[in-house]
């Protein structure tokens, strides 16, 4: 009897607590509610449905801190309300709340079923602005400490060969790279951002089979020589400097970076133009003087140029070149006005026609009036020749002239040129001061044909 009594109270109390059970997990169910030791983001949201526990896991997420880490170290930290997050999770929190499975709640008071903080619980909001001023402020305090260029892999000259060197791998930051990783942080919870993981990449390694397919088509540039005759100047371009405009595609395909050589194109044109340059000139009379000013000279056509070297260089055989130029000038003696030239002297009032090298016409001239009228200072170049010409203008009083002359030789794109002048009583000395030109060189009639006879056209003008 007492055996039997046992097993009936056994059962009554099994029963109850079956009926406990199931009672529970149908009231929690009914409710909505978390189950015992429940944590959504570091809070115990046990028995409390999603409307209960949202202001509290709202409050925590706001004020969630997050650290940005470098080489294992917190280098910049800032929480969502300080980086103007907001946080929206009554919905997520009534999402988990029906996930969850009822009848397993006597295990969840054995053990902490928590969401922890890592969990994308909370939808984040926020604006562009506020994620841009966060992104600034992360990249300032990581430019404080001196950021590493990357640099991808490449082909270099090495000892009479093409070699690939290793790319770098750098600290710079990418600014995409960098609103991506945070962003995924803030949207998954993660309160450790490794810096890192912003790095710019490098896009070429020295692995890549294309690399190494470039490296084996560019070994004929190591043995290449690139040569220059610039103006009488001859130079090598370095095979080190080549190997630097070299660009590698997917498919190992070698073709030269335009910008890189197209620079190194403008570099020698700034150092070996003549266009608009203070030349040195060795004059008759006054020794070694300096003329700036005019338009005779000339200068690369860069883009031309650029495109021309490439194409040669390209081609894999030596060579040597002269650039593509504009304008007039260019020879290959290191100088742009040669041993034919017209030297006008404004100061000694005096004209010198050389031509290769040997005096044909030296002669005393009237020059411009000094003033506005002064004959224009600099290198030009004849540009055209005329007989028989009416030269027209206006006087300083408003009146018009058309003075006809025997020989006109133009020389700059003002109306300044060399011609005949019957009308001066005399030449040289000061008579030009009160009885001057409007610019233009007046030469004596007697010696003037002498002139237009030996000057053909493109001739340079000096006039200093």
């Amino acid at each position: 009897m007492k055996h039997k009594r046992g097993l009936i109270i056994g059962g009554s109390i099994v029963g109850i607590l079956a009926i406990a059970y199931v009672a529970t997990s149908l009231i929690w169910q009914s409710n909505q509610t978390f189950l015992a030791n429940m944590q959504v983001a570091g809070v115990d949201v046990s028995g409390k449905t999603a409307t209960q526990a949202a202001p509290k896991v709202s409050h925590a997420l706001e004020h969630r801190t997050y650290h940005i880490v470098e080489n294992g170290k917190a280098i910049y930290s800032f929480n969502s309300k300080s980086a103007g997050i907001t946080v929206n999770t009554k919905q997520e929190l009534k999402q988990l709340v029906a996930k969850q499975n009822y009848w397993s709640w006597p295990v969840a008071l054995l053990q902490s079923a928590q969401a922890a903080d890592t969990s994308a619980v909370g939808q984040l909001s926020v604006s562009n602005s506020n994620m841009q001023a966060l992104l600034k402020k992360i990249t300032n305090t990581a430019n404080s400490t001196k950021r590493t260029k990357t640099e991808n892999a490449k082909l270099i000259y090495q000892n009479g060969k093409v070699v690939i060197k290793k790319e770098v791998q750098g600290t710079e930051l990418d600014q995409t790279t960098l609103k991506k990783v945070v962003s995924a942080a803030l949207a998954d919870g993660k309160t450790s951002i490794n810096l890192k993981d912003a790095y710019v990449k490098p896009t070429l390694t020295s692995t890549s089979s294309a690399l190494k397919t470039a490296q084996s088509k560019s070994q004929k540039y190591a043995t290449e020589t690139a040569t220059y005759n610039i103006n009488g100047h001859k130079f090598t371009i370095p095979h080190d400097l080549i190997l630097s405009w070299i660009k590698v595609d997917s498919s190992g395909n070698v073709t030269l970076d335009q910008t890189k050589v197209l620079a190194y194109v403008k570099e020698l044109n700034a150092k070996y133009h003549t266009y608009h340059t203070t030349r040195t000139f060795k004059s008759t009379k006054r020794g070694t003087v300096k003329v700036s000013g005019g338009f005779y000279g000339w200068t690369i056509k860069t883009t031309a140029e650029a495109k021309a070297l490439s194409k040669q260089i390209l081609a894999g055989k030596s060579f040597t070149r002269s650039p593509l130029i504009n304008g007039s000038g260019y020879n290959n003696n290191k100088t742009d006005i040669g041993n034919t030239y017209v030297e006008v002297d404004k100061e000694n009032q005096h004209m010198w026609v050389y031509v290769d090298g040997k005096l044909k016409v030296s002669t005393d001239v009237v020059t411009g009036k000094p003033g506005k009228h002064a004959t224009t200072t600099g290198v030009w170049y004849i540009w055209s020749k005329q007989k028989n010409a009416t030269l027209k203008g206006d006087n300083d009083d408003g009146s018009s002239y058309s003075q006809p002359v025997s020989y006109w030789m133009p020389f700059d794109n003002t109306g300044e040129g060399i011609h005949d002048s019957s009308w001066q009583k005399q030449y040289g000395g000061t008579w030009y001061k009160k009885h001057g030109s409007h610019g233009c060189v007046n030469t004596p009639p007697s010696v003037m044909s002498k002139v237009y006879a030996a000057v053909p056209t493109g001739t340079p003008v000096i006039v200093f």
